[in-house]
């Protein structure tokens, strides 16, 4: 599958072919990113996302007809800033595949505590997903993504032994997604409500099929 990049998914205007275009639009939506992580969708005036950019009304426009071009655009840098930070931790590549599944999950939790105002962003984006077909597209590719990076060490744990054989990799995957999401999107309300240990030895524990958790 083919991972685009942000310069793929950002919207073009009248002027964004060029150098000077991209890097206009670049600032551009990176101002309406910082506003929406301040203040939310509903904060987000495109006034103030000219100003920030220190460019008039009619260029902000020019470069994005429309709010929901700009919106987009903000989509896609959230998705590259999202991917960035996904360089596996260089313990990762030589863990077994339990410790190795299990910094892959705490990785949005890291992320969450380094980045909150990139989940700020995408908690907003993820609402309006619903209704806008083009950000529900980018985001369902990034998580396909995901899953299938997930769905390998899932699948390479019970080839080697370490997971349940009889585990359905795929379904595994999209619950790992969702219980990942969730504490990432749970720790913005109430982050001491989750302890990372007894969650992870739970998860061990359904994917293993050990009778006992195991706290590390």
């Amino acid at each position: 599958m083919h991972e685009q990049t942000y310069e793929e998914t950002i919207p073009t205007g009248h002027g964004g072919h060029t150098p000077h275009g991209e890097e206009k639009q670049e600032e551009l939506v990176r101002a309406a990113f910082d506003l929406i992580a301040e203040r939310g969708f509903e904060g987000l005036r495109t006034r103030d996302v000219a100003a920030r950019a220190n460019v008039t009304v009619a260029t902000l426009h020019y470069y994005f007809p429309t709010k929901e071009h700009l919106i987009r655009g903000v989509m896609a840098i959230a998705m590259e800033k999202f991917r960035t930070r996904m360089t596996p931790y260089p313990e990762t590549s030589t863990a077994d595949p339990r410790t190795q599944l299990r910094q892959v999950l705490q990785f949005r939790q890291r992320q969450m505590r380094e980045t909150p105002e990139l989940y700020t962003v995408l908690l907003e984006l993820t609402t309006r997903a619903s209704r806008d077909a083009g950000i529900k597209a980018i985001m369902r590719e990034s998580d396909a993504l995901w899953r299938e990076s997930i769905s390998r060490q899932l699948r390479a744990g019970v080839e080697g032994g370490a997971f349940r054989p009889d585990l359905d990799v795929e379904a595994a995957a999209i619950v790992l997604e969702a219980i990942s999401r969730g504490r990432a999107m749970l720790t913005m309300v109430n982050p001491d409500l989750l302890v990372n240990e007894r969650i992870d030895a739970e998860i061990e524990r359904w994917l293993t099929g050990r009778a006992e958790p195991q706290v590390r």
